[in-house]
């Protein structure tokens, strides 16, 4: 598919599929506006390894900083995060020796055995720029912003079709192949195992991290497809989501419908 719209560049109206990240990260993918149940207000959300920093401090950029993103590109500060395997960090000896041979020692290199469900953060909307706004929904590939109003919990949904908007490769469609499956997945110096996610056949290379995925009802995407959870991992054949229901529990956040 050739792409219209480059999702690397500043947009002036923050939606879904765009290039984003924090001021300590290279570039990922701005999952969309979400509410955060805590307090009502709407906020950026994409994944913890993404949108990682320090709550209260960490600044999110757009474009992130690999696409040229820098201090007058400010959107927002860090809010809350869902860090996965936050329960067993290695040390730093153990991380230096598996960022080099973590390939070879992978059960040495685990932080921890016990299951994580998602790879999450949300922050604030505070631009320096006041110009800037939010939008609900996802930048399509024609530069129009797509709304699908309805959120599915994500059980339930093997063959089902489901597509994605994301920094690098834009949209794609793929098919849902498991919605239970248990992966590992590498975080550059460790493992991290998660459970209950789902996994597509299906597009995604670096920098798509944060993707919405999305049910679809027909041939092609639109406003009655639901957004069904958050892409944090993949590669040219297969990608893998952490499902809605584990989003809005962990993050306390909710799709806007």
């Amino acid at each position: 598919m050739i792409l219209k719209v480059d999702r690397t560049k500043r947009f002036d109206t923050l939606a879904g599929g765009i290039s984003i990240a924090s001021e300590i990260v290279t570039a990922g993918t701005l999952s969309g506006v979400f509410i955060d149940k805590t307090d009502g207000k709407r906020v950026l959300v994409s994944n913890w390894h993404v949108f990682q920093g320090k709550p209260g401090k960490t600044k999110i950029i757009q474009p992130g900083p690999y696409d040229g993103g820098g201090a007058g590109d400010v959107v927002g500060i860090l809010k809350r995060a869902i860090e996965p395997d936050r329960r067993g960090k290695l040390p730093w000896w153990k991380k230096i020796i598996c960022i080099f041979l973590g390939w070879l020692l992978e059960e040495w290199c685990m932080g921890s055995k016990e299951p994580n469900k998602v790879d999450v953060a949300c922050a604030s909307f505070e631009p320096v720029d006041s110009g800037r706004t939010l939008r609900e929904g996802v930048y399509m590939e024609d530069e129009k912003i797509l709304w699908p109003k309805k959120a599915h919990a994500g059980d339930n949904i093997v063959g089902r079709k489901v597509w994605k908007v994301g920094r690098t490769t834009g949209l794609t469609i793929g098919k849902v192949t498991s919605d239970r499956a248990k992966v590992k997945v590498w975080y550059g110096d460790r493992w991290v195992v998660f459970e209950d996610v789902a996994i597509v056949e299906g597009l995604a290379r670096g920098g798509d991290s944060g993707s919405p995925v999305f049910l679809m009802k027909g041939d092609e995407p639109s406003e009655e497809d639901e957004f069904v959870g958050l892409l944090f991992a993949g590669s040219s054949k297969f990608y893998v989501f952490c499902k809605y229901k584990n989003i809005e529990r962990e993050l306390e956040v909710e799709w806007p419908c």
